[in-house]
């Protein structure tokens, strides 16, 4: 590595100095102080779309899932059913390989190593100051993600895979999307795919840069690396017909086909990559969830209670609006 440089990085991403004048608004300070990013966010902040969900395979098996091995810091991370924005989740990432030796004319990475990490969920691009950005950076919206700043360097070259065992959204009583204020009386509901196999959600990952004084102090974690720390972001989507009574928005699951072009890091093109994000999605099955899962109180490394049996294919609302 590179003195100074982000561990494990041949993306070419680096911190920099933003002029003032140039600083986006993540950058500024709330009231005069920094707000210290230490703690998951709290149930009521992750109300859009995939604010939670649950992973119940361990990383060795996720590593052999998607052809990979995992890195040494995965070594911590244990399945959970109630997985919140700040926490530190498994990612797929894959990376050019070891350039050849200065003597072959081609002097090109020799293929490429596609590795399990560890990132902290909520990104923060690499010229932001104040952590608390990843509060409002845990989501973005695949549709501008290529061309937004936040995103777009990530989507040419930090792209990644977040595996999952299902993804929660909360039915209000009035039969909408729960709110934050609702979701204490909504119902939620675990939703996977049909054939029971591990989604591969879309997301993109940036290092950035802990700063070096107590006010800015992150936590430690196996997403630090020192001065460094891997942060990650889930991209969404509008609702497929299926899904659009439980939420407007969905998280973006890769189809098994797509998983090795989304990953590959010799598609440096954005726009390209986000061709990938519309294309048809696995099917997916729904089951209500136990109301201790996500965003209630609970052991969140218990499983859901119900079993895979219970799980149905997803489909639109009865004639009454409501699904069965």
């Amino acid at each position: 590595m590179a003195a100074g440089g982000a561990p494990w990085s041949l993306s070419g991403l680096r911190n920099r100095v933003v002029p003032a004048a140039r600083r986006g608004r993540g950058e500024r300070r709330r009231g005069g102080r920094r707000i210290v990013w230490s703690e998951p966010v709290a149930a009521c902040q992750a109300a859009p779309v995939c604010g939670r969900y649950g992973l119940f395979t361990a990383t060795t098996a996720i590593a052999e899932v998607f052809a990979a091995t995992a890195a040494p810091e995965t070594a911590v991370l244990e399945p959970s059913r109630n997985i919140a924005p700040g926490m530190d989740v498994a990612v797929v990432v894959q990376r050019p390989g070891p350039a050849r030796g200065a003597g072959d004319a081609a002097s090109a990475p020799t293929g490429c190593t596609r590795r399990v990490h560890a990132a902290r969920w909520g990104l923060l691009p690499s010229w932001v100051t104040d952590p608390a950005a990843a509060f409002r950076a845990f989501n973005a919206r695949s549709e501008t993600a290529a061309v937004k700043p936040t995103f777009r360097e990530a989507m040419r070259s930090f792209r990644v895979v977040v595996p999952a065992s299902c993804w929660y959204e909360w039915l209000a009583p009035d039969r909408g999307p729960a709110s934050a204020a609702s979701r204490t009386a909504g119902r939620p509901y675990a939703v996977r795919r049909a054939d029971g196999n591990l989604l591969a959600l879309a997301g993109l990952c940036s290092w950035w840069r802990v700063p070096g004084h107590p006010c800015g102090s992150v936590r430690e974690g196996p997403a630090r690396h020192g001065s460094w720390l891997l942060t990650l972001t889930v991209l969404t989507r509008d609702a497929g017909p299926d899904l659009v009574w439980l939420h407007s928005r969905e998280p973006v699951v890769l189809p098994d086909d797509a998983v090795d072009a989304w990953l590959d890091p010799a598609l440096r093109d954005g726009g390209i990559a986000a061709e990938l994000l519309r294309r048809p999605r696995p099917g997916l099955a729904w089951a209500q969830a136990d109301r201790a899962v996500p965003g209630f109180p609970g052991d969140p490394r218990r499983r859901p209670s119900r079993p895979a049996a219970d799980l149905r294919p997803c489909a639109a609302p009865n004639e009454g609006g409501y699904a069965p």
